[in-house]
């Protein structure tokens, strides 16, 4: 009887590992990369958009809010969070945008 190191994997292990490198391999060719806006990418990226956009808004406008209520300044504080947080929101979708079309850290390994 010949051990596994001599001559490799039996015959049969060999087909299977080549069966499963093959299907993994088809099954790679469908998932969307990153960034990818014509497939899933694009829903995930939305949300990451809309989801930055609200959250700026709510911090200025509470922090707005809060200056509002300490400095007795009603209604400038409001309306001042609420342009610095349309600021940032925007700023974060911007940077989202720009980095859309790069591969993530690390050259996609993971």
């Amino acid at each position: 009887m010949r051990s596994m190191s001599e001559s490799g994997p039996p015959e049969p292990l060999q087909r299977l590992g080549e069966r499963i490198d093959k299907a993994r391999l088809q099954a790679g060719e469908g998932k969307p990369k990153r960034g990818d806006v014509t497939s899933g990418g694009a829903l995930g990226f939305g949300l990451r958009v809309s989801i930055e956009m609200v959250s700026a808004l709510i911090v200025g406008v509470g922090l707005g809010w809060l200056a509002d209520h300490f400095l007795g300044s009603r209604p400038w504080g409001i309306i001042a969070g609420f342009l610095l947080g349309s600021a940032a929101g925007f700023v974060n979708v911007f940077r989202a945008a720009q980095g859309m079309g790069r591969s993530p850290p690390g050259g996609g390994r993971g």
